[in-house]
C-alpha cells in the first residue's frame, strides 16, 4: 500500500510542477502494467494489506522512473514526463491512440511485453519517437525498425556471449551440453551450433550434446563426464526444474569430477543456487544487469527503501537508470537522441552496448540491442563479474 500511495504522490508532484510552466517542453511517456483499477474500489484499496504479486514488477519499475523524475525535475522545467498504466481502461494503447497522446512523446519507456511491446514499437516507428524497451527479452518480429531499442538482451545475445567466454575460458575442457525434449531446446542448440561454426564450414569448439529425460539420475551424467580433466557442462535449457535437477547432479559428483557449470539467464533469479550446499559448485549465469556497489546504486538502494520501506528489484533499478540516462540524452541532444544511445556520461550501475541488427535483405537497422551481457560466477557464496 506504501508503494502504491508513493507512485500517486509523484505522479500528482510532478503533474503540478510541470503544469505551472509554459515554454517548450520535452514530453516523456512511462508506459508498465499497474493496474490500478483493479486494485481500488473508488478511493478504497481492495486488498488492505496484501499486495498481489503481478502488480510488484510494474509498480517497482515506475516506482524507479519517477525517482529519476524527481531529480530531473528539479533543474528541469522544460521537462514533462507522464506514467501510463496500460492496464487502466482510459490508458490503453487503443484509448491512447483516440487522444492523440503519441503525436506530441519525444520519448517512450516502457516495462512492456507481448503486443504492448509490438504496438509501442509500431508506434515508435510511425512517430519517428525513441522507445526504449526496458524489460521485454524478445524482438517481438519488429523489423525495419530504428527507433525501437531492446535493453534486456534476447536469448541469442545471451548464448553468444556464452559461447565466447567457452572460447576464450575452457576451449579444451571436456565440454558437455546437457538438454532435454522440446522446441525451445532445439532452438537453443541451433544459437550454440550456429556460433561454432567456423568460415570453412567445420565446428570450432568439440562438444558432447546428452538429451537427458526429466527425471534423469546422476548416473546418466557421470557417463559423459571425464576424471582427468575439467568438466564444464553447458545446461541448454531455459527450464528452471530441470535446471536445478541437473546442479544436484553436478554438485553429487563434484569431488569425484573436476567441474564447472553454465546455465541460462534465468539462473539469475533461481534462489535455491544461494542455499550454502552449493557454495563449492562454481556456477556461471548471463545477465544485463550486475549490482556494480557504486555511490549512485547505494544511494538509490537507500532512497527508495526509505520511501517506501521496501527493498528494490532489479527492475526498480532498471526503471530508475534508463529513465535517467535517456531522459538526460534527449535533453542534451533532442531529436539527435538516437546517433547517442551509447554515450557514457549519464550512466549509472550498468554498462549498455547498443548495436544495430541489422535487416539480412535491406542491411537496414530491425531495432537497436544491447549487447553488453555480464557473465556472473557464484562460488563461495560470492557473486563476482567475470567479464
Amino acid at each position: 500500500m506504501k508503494k502504491l500511495l508513493f507512485v500517486f504522490a509523484l505522479i500528482a508532484t510532478t503533474a503540478a510542477v510541470n503544469a505551472q510552466d509554459t515554454i517548450k517542453k520535452y514530453r516523456v511517456g512511462i508506459f508498465a502494467s499497474l493496474f490500478l483499477d483493479s486494485s481500488f474500489a473508488g478511493s478504497t484499496y481492495k486488498f488492505t494489506n496484501q499486495m498481489p504479486r503481478h502488480i510488484l514488477p510494474g509498480l517497482d519499475f515506475v516506482q524507479g522512473a519517477l525517482l529519476a523524475v524527481d531529480s530531473l525535475s528539479n533543474s528541469n522545467k522544460n521537462l514533462e514526463v507522464t506514467v501510463y498504466d496500460l492496464r487502466s481502461a482510459d490508458q490503453s494503447i487503443t484509448a491512447l491512440r483516440s487522444k492523440n497522446i503519441f503525436d506530441s512523446l519525444d520519448l517512450m519507456i516502457g516495462s512492456v511485453t507481448g503486443t504492448d511491446y509490438r504496438s509501442l514499437a509500431d508506434l515508435a516507428l510511425q512517430k519517428n519517437i525513441p522507445f526504449v524497451s526496458a524489460t521485454f527479452p524478445n524482438d517481438g518480429g519488429v523489423t525495419n525498425n530504428p527507433f525501437t531499442l531492446i535493453v534486456n538482451s534476447t536469448l541469442p545475445v545471451h548464448c553468444e556471449a556464452m559461447y565466447n567466454f567457452i572460447m576464450r575460458n575452457s576451449p579444451t575442457a571436456n565440454l558437455v551440453y546437457v538438454r532435454r525434449k522440446g522446441q525451445q531446446e532445439d532452438r537453443l542448440a541451433s544459437y550454440f551450433n550456429s556460433f561454432n561454426k567456423s568460415a570453412s564450414g567445420g565446428q570450432l569448439l568439440k562438444w558432447k550434446t546428452v538429451v537427458l529425460s526429466d527425471d534423469f539420475s546422476p548416473a546418466v551424467l557421470t557417463a559423459n563426464l571425464d576424471s582427468t580433466k575439467n568438466n564444464f557442462i553447458i545446461c541448454g535449457s531455459l527450464d528452471e526444474v530441470f535446471g536445478m535437477k541437473l546442479v544436484n547432479a553436478a554438485n553429487s559428483v563434484r569431488k569425484t569430477y573436476d567441474m564447472e557449470l553454465m546455465g541460462m539467464p534465468t539462473w539469475d533469479g533461481m534462489k535455491d543456487l544461494t542455499k550454502p550446499e552449493y557454495k563449492d559448485l562454481p556456477v556461471y549465469h548471463t545477465s544485463t544487469f550486475f549490482n556494480t556497489g557504486t555511490v549512485a546504486y547505494t544511494s538509490f538502494t537507500h532512497k527508495f527503501t526509505s520511501l517506501t520501506y521496501g527493498r528494490p528489484s532489479d527492475v526498480a533499478y532498471k526503471g530508475y537508470e534508463l529513465s535517467w540516462h535517456f531522459i538526460n540524452l534527449l535533453l542534451k541532444y533532442d531529436n539527435e537522441l538516437m546517433q547517442h544511445i551509447n554515450e557514457r556520461t549519464f550512466r549509472l550501475f550498468t554498462e549498455y552496448d547498443f548495436k544495430p541488427i541489422l535487416n539480412n535483405s535491406n542491411g537496414r537497422p530491425d531495432y537497436f540491442e544491447n549487447k553488453r551481457i555480464y557473465i556472473l560466477k557464484r562460488s563461495n557464496n560470492l557473486v563476482s563479474r567475470m567479464n
